[in-house]
């Protein structure tokens, strides 16, 4: 799966789709400053888009992440893009491999850049609306700031990045993720509380849409539990409200052991 994407010691809590035909996702996210993550280690959240085919992988993911030692020690929190690849297996962050094509449209994030505002525990909540979706005309893989309907192309991974597998999807995901060396305490997650806490308290993936194989987008139907760790990390049930449509709460606080 995706998470080859990551390291040997990498932790998630989240969801994914069983294996079917798939043209993206869409999804909000949302936004908290995590400062208490050590140089080597991540904690992350992000979508997923990934192809399976014939024991060939190629995805895509893009969210927020701190890893200081890939932005000089900063414990800030950054929107990311990365990707692997089929051919060769290799794993990249747009900010160290030539590959995801940036829009430079007004308005639109850029890889590394710090979001503003951030999340506050029992307080305001602050959040970025993600979507990755196949072109119809270009055949490349768009991801788009898509808040209140109104989306901004961000860029889009050309479809000669990968292979030629990778002309739909197999698998979508949404994913809160560490990863830290194996003698080492893991970083927090999302908030740093856990699932249970709810609103304003624990972070969330809300607002889920998929995109089905004629790019309409569609309700979530059937998805699959991605917590590896619960006694470290948790995700409340996959639900549906009228407000923030499927969604889920996620997270954990430092201190997981491998």
């Amino acid at each position: 799966m995706f998470l080859s994407f990551f390291c040997l010691w990498s932790k998630n809590a989240g969801y994914y789709t069983p294996s079917e035909m798939f043209e993206g996702t869409r999804a909000r996210i949302s936004l908290w400053g995590i400062p208490e993550v050590h140089y080597n280690s991540e904690s992350a959240v992000f979508i997923a888009v990934q192809n399976e085919n014939n024991g060939i992988s190629n995805s895509m993911v893009a969210g927020f992440h701190v890893q200081p030692r890939l932005y000089s020690g900063s414990t800030d929190l950054r929107f990311f893009v990365g990707w692997m690849t089929g051919n060769d297996g290799k794993a990249c962050y747009s900010i160290t491999c030539q590959g995801f094509v940036v829009s430079n449209v007004s308005g639109a994030p850029v890889p590394g850049a710090i979001p503003r505002p951030l999340s506050t525990y029992n307080g305001e909540d602050y959040f970025i609306t993600l979507s990755i979706k196949k072109d119809e005309k270009t055949l490349d893989w768009s991801l788009y700031q898509d808040d209140n309907g109104n989306p901004i192309l961000i860029g889009w991974w050309p479809k000669t990045l990968f292979d030629n597998t990778f002309d739909y999807a197999t698998i979508i995901a949404w994913v809160g993720n560490v990863f830290y060396p194996s003698n080492e305490r893991s970083p927090p997650m999302g908030s740093g509380h856990y699932a249970v806490e709810g609103a304003h308290k624990a972070a969330y993936i809300s607002h889920i849409k998929i995109f089905d194989q004629n790019g309409q987008a569609m309700d979530p139907y059937i998805v699959r539990d991605l917590a590896d760790r619960k006694d470290c990390f948790t995700t409340d049930d996959f639900k549906y409200s009228h407000h923030v449509g499927y969604h889920f709460y996620y997270g954990g606080p430092s201190g997981c052991q491998n």
